[in-house]
This record gives C-alpha cells, sequence and structure tokens, in this order.
C-alpha cells in the first residue's frame, strides 16, 4: 500500500460523512506554496464535509456512474508550483429499497506525479504514427465540466477548455458531448467605477481631461488669495486682516468649518460678513476623492457545460468517437480530433489534430450582466425589465413521487 501511495504521490486520505470530516491520514509532508508560506491543512479548510463541492460532486456522480471517482484541480492550480489533485468517490446504503449517501472515501495526490504518468502513457505506442508526445497532437484531459485536468503545458491546468480552444469546445457542444446550460444570477451586483483619474477614464470622451485639469486650475486661483492674505479685514472679521495665525502647527482650523450663508463661527462668536462667495466653501477636490466603485444590484448570466456520458458509451464500451472541422481555413484542411470516455471517472481524453492552422476562439465563463430589452426594443436597467421565460436545468427524480402511505391518515386527522 505504501509503494502504491509513493507511486501516484498521494499526501493525504480522508473520508467524511453528513456529520463533516470523520477521519484522514497524512501519507507525505504537507505542501509548500512557494517555497515559503505553508498552507493550511485540509482538515482546517474542509470540516463541514456536505457544504464542499468534491462532497456533491461525488455524490452527483454515483447517479450517472456509480463506480467512478470525481477528479478535480483548484481553479488557480497553474499558478500554484505544487498543486494537488483530489479524488472523491461516494458510498450509498441501501435498506428497504431506499438509497441514501453515507460517506464520501477520497485522495489527494501530486498532479506533477499525475502528468508524469499521463505523458509517459501517452507515449509509449510502438506501432502508432502520432503519439500525444508528437508536435502533430495536442493531448487534454478534461472533467464532466470542460475544465483541463492534465495537458502537454502545464499552464493549462485548472482553466476552462473554452477559453484555450473555443472552436473545439463548440463543436463537443455541437456533437452533443457537453451540454450548454445558462445560469442566472438574480442577485448580482455590477460595478460602475467613476472616477475620471482611474483606469475607466479610457471610457470617457476625449474633452474629459480636459475639462477636469481647467476646473483645478480655477479652483486653485480662487484659492491663491486666501493663501496670500489678499482678503481685506472686513471680509473676516479679524483687527489683523489675516485668516491663519503665524505659527501653523498651533491653529485650529476647526474654527472656519462651520458655515451658514453670510456667518462664519469662530468659537463661540458670530462673525458677520458682507458677501456670500468670497471665501471658497472647500479646498480643490483630491483626484483619489472619488475613486470609489459604486455597486448596484443587476442581473447575471454566465454558461456552464455539462457532459453527457451516454453520448460516448455505444453498448456499454466507451469506444472513440471522431469528429473534424471542415471549411475553418483558406486552405481548405480540415482539424480532426478524437473524444474517448476515461472509465470510471467524471473525465475525458480529448485528442487534437494542430497541423490544420484552423482560427480559435476564447470562449468565457466569466458572469456577464444581462442586459434586458423592453417591447420596444430599448434595452433597460435593473428597474422596469421583464425576466426571460426560460427553463431552469434541474435534475428530475429518478421515479415519480406522487403518494405516501401515511398522506390519508394525516388529512384525516387534521395534521
Amino acid at each position: 500500500c505504501k509503494q502504491g501511495y509513493q507511486m501516484f504521490g498521494v499526501t493525504l486520505s480522508f473520508i467524511a460523512t453528513r456529520s463533516g470530516l470523520l477521519r484522514w491520514q497524512d501519507h507525505a509532508p504537507q505542501t509548500v506554496r512557494d517555497g515559503s508560506q505553508q498552507e493550511p491543512h485540509f482538515s482546517e479548510t474542509n470540516r463541514r464535509a456536505t457544504d464542499e463541492v468534491w462532497y456533491k460532486r461525488a455524490v452527483d456522480q454515483y447517479n450517472i456512474e456509480p463506480e467512478s471517482f470525481v477528479f478535480s484541480v483548484p481553479f488557480d492550480a497553474a499558478s500554484s508550483s505544487r498543486p494537488l489533485v483530489t479524488a472523491t468517490h461516494a458510498v450509498f446504503v441501501e435498506h428497504k429499497g431506499h438509497r441514501a449517501p453515507a460517506a464520501v472515501v477520497g485522495l489527494q495526490f501530486q498532479h506533477a506525479t499525475l502528468a508524469s504518468h499521463f505523458q509517459n502513457i501517452t507515449s509509449a505506442c510502438s506501432g502508432c504514427k502520432k503519439t500525444c508526445a508528437s508536435e502533430e497532437l495536442d493531448c487534454y484531459v478534461l472533467d464532466n465540466n470542460g475544465f483541463i485536468i492534465l495537458s502537454e503545458s502545464s499552464d493549462h491546468t485548472g482553466k476552462f477548455f473554452g477559453q484555450i480552444d473555443g472552436t473545439i469546445m463548440d463543436s463537443l457542444v455541437q456533437d452533443r458531448i457537453y451540454k450548454k446550460v445558462a445560469v442566472y444570477d438574480y442577485q448580482g451586483a455590477c460595478l460602475d467605477q467613476k472616477n475620471p483619474f482611474s483606469d475607466d477614464a479610457t471610457r470617457l470622451s476625449p474633452l474629459e481631461p480636459i475639462r477636469w485639469l481647467l476646473q483645478w486650475v480655477l479652483m486653485r486661483l480662487m484659492w491663491l488669495p486666501v493663501q496670500l492674505n489678499l482678503y481685506p479685514s472686513w471680509v473676516l472679521g479679524n483687527e489683523d486682516g489675516s485668516m491663519y495665525s503665524e505659527d501653523y502647527d498651533s491653529n485650529n482650523f476647526d474654527q472656519y468649518v462651520t458655515r451658514d450663508d453670510n456667518r462664519l463661527t469662530e468659537g463661540g462668536t458670530t462673525l458677520e460678513t458682507h458677501t456670500k462667495q468670497q471665501i471658497p466653501a472647500s479646498t480643490p477636490t483630491s483626484p483619489t476623492a472619488n475613486n470609489r466603485t459604486i455597486p448596484r444590484p443587476c442581473d447575471k448570466r454566465v454558461d456552464l457545460y455539462i457532459l453527457q456520458p451516454d453520448r460516448l458509451n455505444t453498448s456499454g464500451q466507451f469506444n472513440p468517437l471522431k469528429g473534424k472541422l471542415t471549411n475553418c481555413h483558406i486552405t481548405g484542411c480540415e482539424r480532426p480530433f478524437s473524444v474517448q470516455k476515461i472509465p470510471r471517472s467524471n473525465l475525458i481524453l480529448l485528442v487534437v489534430d494542430t497541423l490544420c492552422p484552423c482560427g480559435s476562439k476564447q470562449l468565457s465563463i466569466t458572469p456577464q450582466e444581462v442586459s434586458y430589452e423592453s417591447t420596444t426594443g430599448v434595452a433597460v436597467t435593473s428597474q422596469c425589465r421583464t425576466k426571460p421565460q426560460e427553463v431552469m436545468y434541474r435534475r428530475r427524480p429518478p421515479k415519480c413521487m406522487n403518494y405516501h402511505p401515511e398522506e390519508i391518515n394525516g388529512c384525516a386527522n387534521g395534521r
């Protein structure tokens, strides 16, 4: 058993129930990120097991393929020096025809070890003209949501495959290997930045910076007489005609803050003035004073993808499904690809030909704000809008449950 742990770089094994993380055992020293700071232990960040994604995905995968494991990597795995792969499997119990998840068991192991085995296996083919080690082919291992688990480039780990090759991803959707599902967030927040000195200034008109510069110069000119004590004594009511004392550090600026039409309050004494606008209301606004992001409620939408394993299952055998991109380049070349389900897992093997220089677009999974249109075809904001009448995706129960033996007694007793 220890030899197997070392072969695959297993660092942790664990078991979790509905009560939380039950047992765990370390098989290797804790990983260190960037060689300086230790990461929190798995037991510290995954105490509430049923709320963790790996627990939910393992339970869901059991209904699709009971003997399979769910493999996953963090989204930021490419930026980590030693990323880990988490593999989980759900354990169900059955009693009197009813099933329920009892526990989820799992392992964590080094991604580098798995990648090394992947490269060795996909390149060791004596009778093959092309392998994943050749420049003519790109090989990927994707999970059931289209995220890259393994690739020839470590920078792809954890990224959505549509960001790497959106053209192939669209073809996988057209071939019904993946299903595109629109997910809406009706409690989203959008940030609007309105500071001309921030990065958002690129969306302003060309004359906007000039207007702000002239305004700043004008404010400085208005404030200059006060700094040079050019106001006459009758404006402020002081005998010496000065606004500040000679000792700058001991000056109390709070006495000049209160302002009420024609009056300035100094301590407990009210000083009458003869004009309203001869003293500036405030100092020039600092460029960082308006550096705020203003959140507002908005609706967002994102397109996610779900693997359709039955499309890759032919009579109980996961045979490769071949396809090709045609008319994607002016030379008329074709770009074939092959997809195969990896048994007892939530993974697929995708092999893509690279000889045809087809253009590759990028698909984003970043939630975007939904712009609704009124009956007149004009885009409206979150105030007067019409929600899209689309059917939300949800998993149906395995059988119709419209009857319970205690339902009649319960209604008869008035409960």
